[in-house]
């Protein structure tokens, strides 16, 4: 289980695909609902070893949270999870929407 710190669109190229795609969550280090998430996001990952998601911290990476909510095509929101398929569509959950479940329906 690992969170990988991405801070550009050159550091998502080096995530493997989990579940088909790339998995990003989004997260403020300074608000409870997304050290909460965070928490959750985390025990989800213990289960599966190999699983890597790119973390992108919006505090220090301002710019590129919110360049790649644009890419993407989704409103800008933190705590926010992001996947993109290899086919380029985009599915994404904020706050306490963020749950196992969402997760696991990725599969």
């Amino acid at each position: 289980m690992s969170f990988v710190s991405v801070a550009s669109f050159d550091d998502l190229n080096h995530l493997d695909p989990v579940q088909g795609g790339i998995l990003v969550l989004k997260h403020s280090p300074r608000c409870s609902i997304s050290l909460t998430v965070h928490h959750r996001v985390q025990l989800w990952l213990e289960t599966r070893p190999t699983v890597r998601i790119g973390l992108v911290n919006v505090l220090t990476d301002r710019d590129f949270s919110q360049g790649l909510a644009r890419e993407w095509g989704v409103e800008h929101e933190s705590p926010q999870i992001l996947f993109r398929a290899a086919d380029g569509r985009v599915h994404h959950a904020s706050h306490f929407g963020i749950t196992e479940n969402w997760l696991d329906a990725l599969n």
